[in-house]
């Protein structure tokens, strides 16, 4: 009875890796570009066609990249840690003749998120639209990055703010 029981709980085991890896690699096949060695934690949220990933990238478990009428570009070697949003854009506040909600946008309106190469985005921050994160660069939990980053910069805070270089 107990080698059954051994048995069929080793089997569970490699059904459930084996499920989690093919959810893994079908979501990856849905976004506009893939690099080699991704790794996508579950529990994501993303808009697939509007976002390129580089080389060795690592998504950690409840990140939300979102940009429909924009793009993200993220480059190779960047980490992602647990809860990151990228949020691509934003409603118009323009127009006060109809709801904000009503307002339409086309395809590119928004610009590009750009995420260079060996970026580490740490748990919790939140990146808006038409920001460049430079080369290098290290964004602390919890900020919200307003404006571009430039390389090699350490930035943290609400809004972001340069703490110092890593060179």
């Amino acid at each position: 009875m107990n080698i059954c029981v051994q048995t069929y709980g080793r089997l569970l085991y490699t059904l459930r890796r084996l499920n989690t890896h093919c959810v893994r690699a079908y979501q990856l096949s849905k976004f506009r570009n893939v690099g080699r060695g991704v790794k996508l934690c579950e529990g994501g949220a993303f808009t697939y066609r509007t976002i390129s990933i580089g080389d060795d990238v690592f998504i950690g478990r409840n990140c939300c990249f979102q940009s429909e009428h924009g793009s993200i570009e993220i480059g190779n070697h960047v980490m992602f840690g647990p809860g990151v949003n990228i949020h691509g854009g934003n409603h118009s506040t323009a127009v006060t003749s109809s709801p904000m909600k009503s307002v339409r946008k086309i395809a590119g309106e928004d610009g590009t998120v750009r995420i260079g190469n060996d970026v580490w985005i740490a748990a919790n921050a939140i990146i808006l639209a038409g920001v460049s994160i430079g080369d290098g660069a290290v964004v602390g939990a919890g900020s919200v990055v307003t404006k571009d980053v430039p390389p090699m910069a350490i930035v943290a805070g609400v809004p972001a703010r340069i703490l110092r270089y890593r060179k």
